[in-house]
């Protein structure tokens, strides 16, 4: 049996790792997922057990009493499943969590902790790590630009390669999502993955990325929608909605995306080998974003574009029609697909998982 936990997080990240790790897992364990996600039905529809517990951030009860909460859910389900090997995917140990980890004997426990966290963040939770009995990193393309407390590694038993929830024989026929998306297969197609609920906002990120995808007519313009998104967003006539997960399935039907540079969507884009233009995310809690941007600039493997605010000089805001062009052109798209076809296959679920098999089957001290 095996216990893989998440935090709730911003987004999918955390969840989606998970899922990507259990699904290796599932060949040797009994695979359990205890999560804060609100998008715990997505495990449930790939076919895991799950347990869930409302995050903090969305209860209307202080951090001390909420971290009692999960201390005591956490050792419920450890007396309920007797797990061989817990992992927890997640930025920053909870103290109930740490509260069970130092008391709890005989528990084998795993932080997957992700790595290229900013220089000068993350000394709390980084001291946190001795807690466990081994700690992973899921991989990193960008790995040689980590400046932080996770440069080389640090203490992880494990560095993996990177994890990618969808695999290249994942993908589904271009032809296929094109029409069901009703897309031109003659006409180039752009993905947007910077959110669909600020579109009509002509000073957002995202109305601005779309309004310079459309200034080119031969372009068609699909932008996603979370599946956490519960009032769908008003888009422009001409612009495609996406909404599913996960999205990675969907790429092969696309010349080119625009995203940030967040850890999941990311080294999807680079193991897929899709031409990207990054908005990095500056004010992200650890993730370094920024950093994992100026690898792509180095390497060839993407282009980047860096967002200087809605209310910039006009020449700063132009730079990004000119991002767009060097998206759009065939040329460096090809360029781009060469670099990125040059990089290793992003098999970090599966080394994950064998990880946690062998764990699960060391001595533990239960004095």
């Amino acid at each position: 049996m095996a216990l893989l936990c998440t935090s709730n997080g911003v987004g999918l990240g955390h969840l989606t790792r998970q899922m990507a790790v259990g699904r290796f897992l599932a060949g040797t364990h009994d695979v359990v997922v205890f999560t804060l996600s609100p998008a715990a039905q997505l495990a449930m529809d790939a076919g895991f057990h799950v347990e869930y517990l409302r995050s903090h951030e969305y209860g209307t009860v202080g951090n001390r009493a909420w971290n009692g909460f999960y201390a005591a859910r956490l050792e419920h389900l450890l007396d309920q499943y007797r797990p061989d090997v817990m992992s927890f995917d997640g930025g920053h140990p909870y103290a109930g969590l740490c509260a069970v980890l130092r008391h709890r004997k005989g528990l084998r426990s795993v932080w997957s902790r992700r790595g290229l966290w900013q220089p000068g963040k993350g000394y709390d939770a980084f001291s946190r790590s001795k807690l466990f009995t081994h700690v992973v990193e899921p991989g990193e393309y960008a790995a040689e630009m980590d400046r932080g407390l996770t440069a080389g590694g640090a203490d992880a038993s494990l560095i993996a390669a990177p994890v990618s929830a969808v695999r290249p024989e994942d993908l589904r026929p271009a032809d296929e999502v094109r029409g069901e998306l009703g897309l031109d297969p003659e006409r180039p197609a752009v993905l947007m993955q910077l959110g669909a609920g600020q579109v009509n906002d002509t000073g957002s990120l995202s109305a601005r990325v779309v309004a310079s995808l459309r200034r080119r007519p031969e372009v068609q313009v699909v932008v996603t929608e979370s599946v956490l998104t519960r009032v769908p967003a008003e888009l422009p006539p001409d612009v495609v909605r996406l909404r599913h997960f996960p999205i990675g399935r969907y790429r092969a039907a696309f010349d080119a995306s625009v995203m940030a540079a967040g850890y999941n969507s990311f080294q999807e884009a680079m193991a897929l080998g899709l031409p990207t233009l990054f908005v990095p995310n500056q004010v992200t809690a650890k993730d370094d974003q920024d950093a994992r941007t100026r690898w792509v600039e180095q390497t060839g493997c993407g282009l980047r574009w860096d967002d200087p605010g809605p209310d910039a000089d006009p020449h700063l805001l132009a730079g990004l029609d000119g991002a767009v062009d060097r998206l759009l052109d065939p040329a460096e798209q090809d360029r781009m697909r060469d670099q990125m076809a040059e990089l290793p296959a992003a098999t970090g679920a599966e080394e994950i998982a064998a990880a946690l098999d062998g764990w699960s089957r060391e001595p533990v001290d239960v004095g």
